[in-house]
C-alpha cells in the first residue's frame, strides 16, 4: 500500500511535469525527469539511471520519474479499473 504522503508527492510531481511538458519537450524527448516537490531535479538517458539516482539522493523515496514523450501511455486492463473497486 503506499502511503499517503507518497501518493501526494506523485500527483504532485505528475501535475507539474504535466505543465512543463510543452517546454522541455523539444530538448529533452526520450529522456526521463526526476522530479521532487513538483520539481525536473535531472534528466537521466535511461529510467533506471533516474530512478537509481533518485534512490541515492531522496531515501524517503519521495520522488518521481517520467519519461519526456507527447505519447500517453496506455496502462492496459490497469488504466480502466476504478481506484476502488466493489468487492
Amino acid at each position: 500500500m503506499i502511503s499517503q504522503e507518497k501518493d501526494s508527492e506523485l500527483k504532485r510531481n505528475y501535475n507539474a511535469f504535466l505543465g512543463a511538458l510543452p517546454a522541455v519537450i523539444e530538448n529533452h524527448a526520450g529522456e526521463y525527469a526526476l522530479m521532487r516537490q513538483g520539481r525536473i531535479v535531472e534528466y537521466f538517458d535511461s529510467a533506471r539511471t533516474a530512478l537509481l539516482s533518485g534512490r541515492q539522493r531522496y531515501p524517503d523515496e519521495l520522488f518521481s520519474v517520467q519519461e519526456v514523450t507527447s505519447a500517453k501511455a496506455d496502462l492496459g486492463w490497469y488504466s480502466r479499473v476504478p481506484a476502488n473497486p466493489p468487492l
